[in-house]
């Protein structure tokens, strides 16, 4: 079935985005847990410490209302975070940002805490009230609510820290390292080359998105196999992260024999459109992160240049890391040895060059951007490796000294 892997990625997406499947998760541990706990746990001893059923009940309800008490404050926090980081930093960083497995930590213990609480009160029903209750049951619900409480702390500080924009920033950063080694580890079996000259020829047939969305994942090595039976080659303009538009060509496709239906088919089949971009693995997405970062720092409503400024630092270094990856054009070559599938993938020169403009464009008035700008593009020459990058930097680094001059002579003629 054709759209069968885009479908899959959705579900796989949803869970790690969505909050429920954690809650739901502890909820179901801490009833089977409470059963387990009432019908194999040890018998009480009328010589141990124990309380009766009624005491336990009681204890267990004053239990259950601190839990929730601690559930809404965690809760508050959380819209208050959310809000925070979607005004002062990012839309797109919250969404990376609800991935964490923290937050789904957090909110499955409280559910398992409250689970096994609720069920240990509806087993304790079927006991007579001065009968003594199991002590297990007793020391599972202390443990669970001491969980609980270290947690609230160890999220409370966690939240507020990620307030801070120095950490923000690093996190982001390493996040775009984190996506480069998963699109390196994507492109594993692939040659890599920075720049390809291929010409259309004239009988070549276009390559139509399967669906609307996002392109998110391309199985060059099924796609090997295909031309390689067909005798034909495959060239995708549009890399992983960019949009489609169902029936829209996002490449075009060349053969011997005549193209079909079945054999357009099989070939849609290696492509996944997903609804949203892949933060795991696409480093634009993240890279824009960072760029949106220092788009609301540079802001006039916010106006803080030294936040701007250390988002173009971070991307010096990321970009310096990017250098060091396999980005650029994926190819597979034929049994002739020439390219039989060609993916036209971003470099670190594209990334650098799209991220910088962008900072260049509402930052150019101020000179601390300017000169964070200036060395970006100059370090981007350096550690460049293909004339591709080398060019774009250097290109970007002219720019940049253009509107850094025009900037200067500005603030001397308003003095």
């Amino acid at each position: 079935m054709r759209n069968v892997r885009g479908v899959i990625d959705d579900l796989r997406t949803a869970l790690r985005e969505n909050q429920e499947f954690a809650p739901i998760l502890g909820a179901a541990l801490g009833a089977l847990s409470a059963v387990a706990v009432e019908r194999y746990g040890p018998t009480p001893d009328q010589g141990s410490v124990a309380v009766t059923v009624t005491q336990a009940r009681a204890s267990l309800l004053s239990a259950l209302a601190l839990v929730f008490t601690g559930l809404s404050i965690v809760l508050a926090l959380t819209s208050l975070t959310a809000g925070s980081t979607a005004n002062m930093f990012s839309k797109r960083l919250l969404r990376m940002q609800l991935r964490r497995s923290s937050d789904k930590l957090v909110l499955g213990v409280f559910a398992l805490t409250a689970s096994f609480i609720v069920g240990s009160q509806i087993l304790l029903r079927t006991r007579s009230g001065d009968s003594l209750a199991p002590p297990l049951m007793m020391i599972v619900a202390v443990i669970l609510l001491m969980l609980t409480g270290v947690l609230i702390v160890w999220y409370i500080n966690g939240t507020l820290q990620s307030l801070r924009v120095d950490r923000v920033i690093r996190w982001t950063g390493r996040q775009i390292l984190r996506a480069a080694g998963a699109h390196g580890r994507a492109v594993r079996g692939d040659v890599v080359v920075p720049e390809i000259d291929l010409e259309r020829p004239a009988d070549a047939a276009d390559v139509p998105a399967p669906d609307h969305g996002y392109l998110v994942r391309i199985d060059t090595n099924r796609l090997a196999d295909l031309m390689a039976s067909e005798d034909a080659r495959i060239v995708i303009e549009a890399g992983t992260g960019q949009a489609t538009i169902l029936d829209e060509p996002i490449g075009w496709m060349s053969t011997s024999g005549t193209l079909s239906q079945r054999d357009l088919d099989r070939v849609l089949d290696c492509l996944t459109i997903a609804k949203a971009r892949d933060p795991r693995s696409d480093i634009g997405y993240t890279v824009q992160v960072l760029v949106d970062i220092a788009l609301m720092a540079l802001s006039p409503a916010v106006n803080d240049p030294q936040t701007g400024v250390e988002c173009v630092e971070m991307l010096t270094a990321v970009c310096a890391e990017l250098s060091r990856q396999r980005l650029g054009i994926r190819t597979r070559k034929g049994s002739d040895g020439s390219p039989s599938v060609v993916v036209r993938e971003q470099t670190m020169g594209d990334h650098l060059d799209a991220a910088g403009r962008q900072i260049l464009l509402y930052g150019s008035e101020d000179q601390t951007v300017t000169a964070a700008l200036l060395r970006l593009g100059e370090q981007g020459q350096r550690f460049a490796t293909s004339d591709h990058d080398r060019d774009l930097a250097r290109a970007f680094t002219v720019d940049v000294e253009s509107d850094r001059a025009n900037g200067a002579q500005s603030a001397g003629r308003g003095l």
